[in-house]
């Protein structure tokens, strides 16, 4: 299964559209907070798509939204955040041991801005970006996720 991961939209969703069009292969959209109601909107723009998503930092009055999300694909086990309420400014301690709770083996979080993908105490950790504001040296970004057999592969797309 193919999926898309983005963060913090901040109430602009032209680059999420531009992403979702020219990835029609993607089925799943993961949106990691901050404007979550981005993602409910995208949801009615591309209903062919399922979405998930969590509330960040900048969200308010999101109702029963939660922030953190441990979902199934194809047999991995995802745990998705915003990552505010992980210290991940810092260090992935805190993320890490959640992670390891949920007996997650990736990790999904947005929050600073600038897309990482990296693998920590056999754990894969993903960070999109922004599609709003990158706070990097390169453009706002998005990951694609590809998720099949118990196995992840993820790249970095920047807009």
């Amino acid at each position: 299964m193919k999926v898309l991961v983005m963060s913090d939209t901040h109430g602009y969703i032209f680059n999420a559209k531009e992403a979702l069009d020219r990835h029609p292969e993607v089925e799943m959209v993961l949106h990691l907070g901050d404007y979550c109601r981005d993602a409910s909107q995208l949801s009615q723009l591309y209903p062919d798509k399922k979405f998930e998503y969590v509330y960040g930092n900048c969200d308010i009055g999101v109702g029963t939204i939660s922030a953190d999300k441990t979902i199934e694909i194809d047999g991995v086990t995802i745990f998705m955040t915003h990552g505010h309420k992980y210290s991940v400014k810092w260090d992935y301690n805190r993320i890490l041991s959640k992670a390891k709770a949920e007996n997650a083996s990736v990790i999904l979080f947005g929050h600073t801005h600038v897309a990482v993908i990296d693998n920590v105490d056999n754990k894969l950790v993903i960070n999109p970006g922004s599609m709003s504001e990158s706070r990097s040296s390169k453009s706002e970004s998005y990951v694609i996720m590809e998720v099949a057999g118990g196995k992840v592969n993820a790249d970095i797309y920047y807009v």
